[in-house]
């Protein structure tokens, strides 16, 4: 996959917007994700879907590998961390994303 349109979001974190629908308050994204990367804990205000198209991470909820289909909501603090080879993610999401101190 080319580098055009990515947009470094954190480190080892890069995003690919596709669309938006201001209208309906969704977005949905790629997501790239480097090798042993933990991101920062973050709250979702609402729904977030999430397929596997590369890789694997790991979250609250357990193990994702390719093909997994997850969908966090807006109840508790989600943190992932991906596999040894990062992970490519197609997310649709709405709402706003909230970090969480965790005193990094």
């Amino acid at each position: 996959m080319d580098s055009e349109g990515w947009v470094e979001l954190r480190p080892g974190v890069m995003r690919r917007p596709l669309a938006v629908n201001e209208g309906w308050g969704l977005q949905a994204d790629l997501i790239r994700i480097g090798g042993g990367v933990t991101d920062r804990p973050h709250t979702h205000d609402d729904i977030e879907w999430v397929y596997v198209l590369e890789g694997s991470f790991e979250d609250q909820a357990g193990m994702h590998v390719k093909g997994d289909f997850v969908v966090n909501s807006s109840e508790g603090v989600h943190q992932v961390t991906t596999g040894p080879g990062g992970c490519l993610l197609f997310i649709v999401w709405s709402g706003s994303v909230s970090e969480v101190d965790d005193g990094r």
